[in-house]
């Protein structure tokens, strides 16, 4: 077991703190209503809800896993359940697999409906502001220069990639406009499959 208050991944970026601020309401209110919802549906809330959200409307499924990542260490450091354990994956009808190797979600599910949300505030302004100061904004890149990247890296490690990578090609693009490395564009794109 992990200490649930401590990151999955290398770094936590600005760009996974301001989604995951707009990602936890969402959260609370899927609770409160017993709810589970995918990656793709959590997505197209948080666009519904935050219509002129620049950083809402450039989210992508495949980097979703860091963001939630984020309210796990928010919800575990104020002694709450975790509510990433409510957003599953459209094929399997369960966590992905960074949330599985670590945690129950059965179990974490049970938690967050018994969970009284009702006294719960949504507001993670405090926690924004502290983790800003903190997280290193990625530098974002232009489509071409996210394409070029791409395909340096694929040929520079094509015997080692899985078939599969082809298909995945647009969402390693959006992971390295965002700022991502190659290495973690690629990595997180073909581990999560949300």
């Amino acid at each position: 077991m992990i200490d649930p208050t401590e990151s999955l991944y290398k770094n936590i970026t600005l760009n996974d703190v301001q989604l995951a601020s707009i990602y936890y309401p969402i959260l609370v209110d899927l609770a409160k209503n017993k709810h589970c919802i995918t990656y793709s549906e959590l997505i197209a809330k948080a666009k519904e809800l935050n219509p002129t959200n620049k950083v809402a409307e450039r989210a992508i499924a495949v980097s979703t896993g860091r963001k939630l990542d984020v309210v796990r260490i928010f919800t575990a450091e104020r002694e709450l359940p975790d509510l990433t354990c409510l957003i599953i994956n459209k094929g399997s009808g369960e966590c992905g697999s960074g949330f599985t190797q670590y945690f129950d979600p059965v179990a974490s599910r049970k938690k967050v409906f018994e969970f009284d949300w009702s006294a719960v505030s949504v507001e993670f302004d405090g926690y924004i502001k502290h983790t800003e100061m903190i997280a290193t904004p990625r530098r974002r890149r232009k489509e071409s220069e996210a394409r070029t990247l791409m395909a340096a890296y694929y040929q520079q490690h094509k015997d080692r990639l899985p078939p599969s990578v082809k298909k995945k090609r647009d969402a390693i693009i959006a992971l390295l406009v965002e700022g991502f490395s190659e290495e973690e564009a690629f990595a997180q794109t073909l581990n999560e499959r949300p």
